[in-house]
């Protein structure tokens, strides 16, 4: 079996549908399935442009066996701009076909060869074929850690799936709900760990990031020891005015102390969240110092519109710590960070540092399922 990767390009679309065909006769979700276009929909590569996606396949002859996505962006890494990449959407035949089981290997290994600055972001668990293959394979691995606050503690026990998998779980969730014994429970845990907010902030919904946004990005960036390119170019990419991103500009007597972006999501059925609406801190920049008010921000904010429940998943201590003190509590993590050889030991010791980290939703592919 001779396998070769190759920009993925307009004459491989007949042979990326019957890769997708295969898959989903094998029982692959189509939200597994690969790209039938060769342009990517979001961040296609343009000239000048510094944060892009391509699409790479594994061929084998004239039919396709795998496939993955690299999504390149500047990084801060210890305040030096370097050129990081987000391994995305490897795919494999060898999930449905032993024969093709070092399909996978194959591709990592391409992917560290075009961009030995690499890491992954989610991957639902330590215990999924990706993440088991990026340990063996040397990589370093950690949960990012997912905090989140209860704001309708009725609505919340009703209809959070977790607490809910068993006949008894939903008959005391339920129990908790209609008693109020819930409401009370959740309110003493949040207002325990809560701190007082600034009174002298102010908060303003922008359509766009600005020039201020540059200046917050150059003042803060050296302040992590890994953190996304997060200036405006980069920032208006993103999060652009036509979709659902809600951005906030933090400011104390005109200074900009930061920058939050969140969703406001109504969930239908979803499988965690059920028909709950979710707010999420999405992405975030502001010095270590002033995480804390950023975070306040955008609880009152998106507390002032009605969700249900807040969520965020942060790397960074400060950022974890501001989240404790707005009373945020600490959940369980299947979001995964994993970090490639090369990129690992720019950031060495990674066991003591990971913490200074800086990656939320906002990294990899976007806060989806939010």
């Amino acid at each position: 079996m001779a396998i070769s990767i190759k920009s993925y390009t307009e004459e491989w679309i007949p042979a990326v549908k019957a890769f997708n065909q295969r898959l989903a006769t094998g029982g692959v979700p189509s939200e597994f399935h690969f790209p039938e276009k060769d342009v990517p929909s979001w961040l296609p590569k343009r000239d000048g442009r510094r944060i892009y996606q391509e699409f790479y396949l594994a061929l084998e002859g004239q039919e396709v066996r795998g496939a993955f996505i690299l999504k390149t962006q500047d990084f801060s890494v210890r305040g030096k701009i370097q050129v990081v990449a987000f391994y995305h959407l490897p795919i494999s035949e060898g999930i449905i076909n032993k024969r093709y089981s070092s399909v996978g290997v194959h591709m990592l290994r391409s992917a560290t060869k075009a961009a030995p600055l690499l890491f992954c972001l989610g991957m639902g668990g330590f215990d999924r074929p990706l993440p088991q293959m990026l340990r063996a394979m040397g990589w370093n691995l950690h949960a990012l850690p997912f905090y989140f606050r209860v704001l309708h503690p009725a609505n919340f026990l009703r209809q959070i799936a977790p607490l809910r998998q068993t006949p008894g779980r939903r008959f005391l969730a339920d129990l908790a709900a209609l008693t109020g014994t819930g409401w009370i429970g959740i309110n003493i845990l949040q207002r325990f760990h809560a701190a007082r907010h600034d009174q002298f902030t102010k908060t303003e919904l922008v359509g766009r990031f600005g020039n201020w946004a540059d200046e917050l990005w150059e003042r803060c960036h050296s302040h992590y020891m890994l953190i996304a390119c997060r200036d405006s170019t980069n920032l208006n990419i993103l999060y652009p005015t036509n979709k659902n991103f809600l951005c906030l500009k933090v400011t104390r007597d005109k200074e900009v102390l930061g920058c939050v972006v969140m969703l406001d999501t109504k969930m239908q059925n979803n499988r965690y969240f059920g028909c709950l609406r979710v707010g999420a801190i999405a992405d975030c920049l502001a010095s270590p110092e002033n995480a804390g008010t950023v975070i306040q921000a955008a609880t009152r904010f998106l507390e002032d519109r009605g969700v249900d429940l807040i969520v965020s998943n942060q790397s960074h201590v400060a950022w974890t710590e501001a989240l404790k003190s707005a009373g945020f509590l600490k959940g369980p993590s299947n979001f995964i960070v994993a970090t490639s050889k090369p990129l690992s030991q720019l950031i060495f010791p990674f066991e003591s540092n990971q913490n200074q980290l800086f990656f939320m939703r906002g990294d990899g592919d976007g806060p989806v399922n939010l």
